[in-house]
């Protein structure tokens, strides 16, 4: 398992462990008139793994994998369903973001709390499914998937989160006995 390191991946899937500080938080949800929010404030070091995302594309798979490394100890369903929303919200940065800065994943209180940064000041809405559209569905999955979501507006750019239940509260840890 993975605790407190930040990974970057950059060109070619090189990693490179650094160390990074987080930013303070200022919650709003999707659609919300965020024009009246204070700034947010620094914080201390974060203990959370953290990805850097240093490619022009998108590196999903990387992603994924890192996040299955970073939730071993969790059931499988749980750790299925988390890379389908980070690989949504990674895509949606990549599409509609301006160069996506990190993932970072925390698991608070029985939840999984995933969060995408990046240097946008927009934030995504849920689009309208169409069986004519191939595209567009990743934040009606995240909006279905996940307990809440939402967007965190910074000086520059803006971190998009979306909270999950543990459902279990087992691991995939098996009990011999």
């Amino acid at each position: 398992m993975i605790t407190g390191a930040v990974l970057s991946i950059g060109r070619g899937g090189t990693r490179s462990p650094r160390c990074t500080i987080s930013a303070g938080r200022t919650t709003m949800t999707a659609g919300e008139d965020t024009s009246k929010l204070p700034r947010p404030r620094s914080s201390g070091p974060s203990e959370a793994p953290v990805l850097e995302l240093t490619d022009d594309v998108p590196p999903l798979a990387e992603v994924r994998h890192w996040a299955g490394e970073v939730l071993a100890d969790l059931a499988e369903d749980e750790i299925t369903d988390t890379k389908l929303v980070v690989s949504e919200l990674v895509s949606n940065a990549y599409e509609h973001g301006q160069h996506p800065l990190h993932v970072r994943l925390r698991r608070p209180c029985g939840l999984i709390r995933i969060e995408v940064t990046d240097l946008s000041p927009q934030v995504p809405v849920v689009g309208r499914s169409s069986v004519r559209v191939t595209r567009g569905r990743g934040m009606l999955l995240v909006d279905r998937l996940c307990r809440q979501w939402g967007a965190v507006r910074h000086a520059v750019g803006k971190t998009v989160w979306a909270v999950l239940d543990r459902r279990s509260g087992h691991s995939n840890t098996s009990l011999t006995g």
